[in-house]
């Protein structure tokens, strides 16, 4: 096994300086631009998730959850901190700091080299799509951060770090299933460059996500992996469908993908040379096209219309290293690094900054949000429960009826004919036909209103907003 790359033992006060304000500029602009936005339908359910979690439900046990508990545990921690949407935001915010910092001591462990190490932290954390779901709560970005300290840790080489690998790795699989790709692309590294801490890895990691699945399983009564693995929509295997995530992820990523294209050339390069001297740069570089990989074969879960872009939040930073390489190459004895960085950061910022239809961390529904709450709290008493989407529910301060907490997921297993949503949304329409509710909120167009809509429309008056709501959703008041 070649050593890694290392710096030199005078690391530069200058490039710690220069990356921890860039972690504090984009702290200060993401923090400025919170505010009470509800942008997306899986971002409500999990705030209201960590809600109901905080108040001592537990998910699987007592509502429907499509993921591992780390998402709704880690919500309820949040939910105690604070009310409404603030608290999520800004841990959203320091996941996505803390991405680029641990892609740059990742990338400073691979290549030696610190300006490119610093170029590819500062991409990591300014990436199109790492920026624009710092606006939500998801687990995607969780993964991606879990992953860039699993395959640190891994290279560092001793059979401690390996063993916490392991663990890290446990955590990923609590965190999403997504992460299983790179579990995989863990175990081939081990096995092709750590042989001799296999068994070690193999042991902490699977033992581990074995064990807690049966802790969780028998927790709640057989539901854990009912949830997890039955609740799942697809949007169907098709070219077509590959196609269209794949454009949507490169009308987003292009100022990362086209430099990283660059940096792919060279590390597979590398990779086929037999220079002894690149012997450690090479095992780093096999570590980068293997999370590359794994983020690839994300896009293979089938994953729900729309969304394949957070789920290759998980190949961002791999991608962020590669463009950091393309870049550190093409102006090494040509020009001066500093401009290519700069150059870099620009193509990067520019969709951040210009791109209206998307507005990055400067999009927002506040003044629709508040004009929903605002109904709300004219319609209904504190403490009364109301049929609402996540976000507006949380903001509201309202406790959602029959723990309605996924709308989306719902839907998705009454579209397959589950009895137990026929039976919950039967509910509900025994719930507006009495009046018990005074506001409901429904996604538009959803098969599961032809239960409830005649009663909706004669119980119930619809409320017009004049700004587009999105997600896409009618309020309806009870009427007086």
């Amino acid at each position: 096994m070649g050593s890694l790359p290392r710096p030199s033992p005078r690391f530069s006060f200058f490039y710690c300086f220069a990356f921890f304000l860039l972690i504090a500029a984009f702290l200060a602009a993401g923090i400025a631009a919170i505010d009470n936005s509800c942008l997306d339908a899986a971002d409500g359910a999990y705030l209201i998730s960590g809600n109901a979690v905080a108040h001592g439900l537990f998910p699987y046990r007592d509502f429907l959850a499509a993921h591992p508990p780390a998402i709704y545990l880690l919500g309820g921690l949040l939910a105690r901190l604070g009310k409404g949407v603030a608290p999520f935001r800004i841990f959203s915010l320091l996941l996505s700091a803390g991405l680029g910092l641990a892609v740059w001591r990742l990338a400073l462990r691979i290549t030696g080299k610190r300006a490119e190490a610093l170029l590819a932290g500062t991409l990591a954390m300014f990436a199109p799509l790492g920026v624009y779901f710092s606006k939500l709560y998801l687990n995607d970005s969780m993964v991606a951060l879990l992953t860039a300290a699993t395959f640190f840790l891994l290279l560092g080489g001793s059979r401690r770090q390996t063993a916490a690998a392991g663990a890290l790795s446990v955590t990923g699989m609590l965190t999403k299933l997504t992460y299983f790709p790179v579990l995989a692309a863990a175990v081939v590294f081990v096995l092709v460059w750590r042989r001799a801490q296999l068994r070690l890895f193999l042991g902490v990691a699977f033992i581990g996500v074995a064990v807690t699945a049966l802790l969780l399983e028998a927790f709640t009564s057989g539901a854990y992996l009912a949830d997890i693995i039955g609740a799942q929509a697809s949007k169907g295997a098709s070219f077509a469908n590959f196609y269209e995530g794949m454009h949507r992820i490169w009308q987003m990523d292009w100022p990362l993908l086209v430099p990283a294209a660059g940096g792919l050339w060279f590390s597979i390069s590398d990779l086929a040379g037999k220079k002894k001297d690149t012997a450690g740069h090479r095992e780093g570089q096999a570590l980068v096209l293997l999370w590359l990989a794994a983020g690839l074969a994300s896009l293979a879960t089938l994953p729900a219309e729309g969304h394949d872009t957070n789920l290759f939040q998980v190949a961002e930073p791999a991608i962020a290293i590669l463009a950091a390489t393309g870049l550190g190459r093409l102006a090494r004895g040509r020009i001066a690094l500093g401009p290519a960085v700069a150059v870099a950061l620009m193509a990067v910022m520019f969709p951040a900054i210009a791109v209206k239809d998307r507005s990055f961390l400067t999009r927002s529904n506040a003044s629709v949000t508040a004009a929903i709450v605002a109904e709300i709290d004219s319609a209904a008493r504190p403490g009364d429960q109301v049929l609402a989407p996540g976000c507006p529910a949380l903001e509201a301060g309202r406790p959602v009826a029959d723990n309605f907490f996924d709308q989306f997921l719902w839907e998705e297993k009454f579209k397959r004919g589950d009895s137990d949503a026929t039976k919950l949304f039967l509910g509900i329409a025994g719930e507006i036909g009495s009046g018990r509710l005074p506001a409901v909120a429904f996604q538009q167009g959803q098969p599961s209103q032809s239960i409830f809509l005649n009663q909706l429309q004669r119980h119930y008056y619809p409320v017009r907003f004049p700004d587009k709501v999105t997600p896409p959703l009618t309020l309806w008041l009870l009427k007086k």
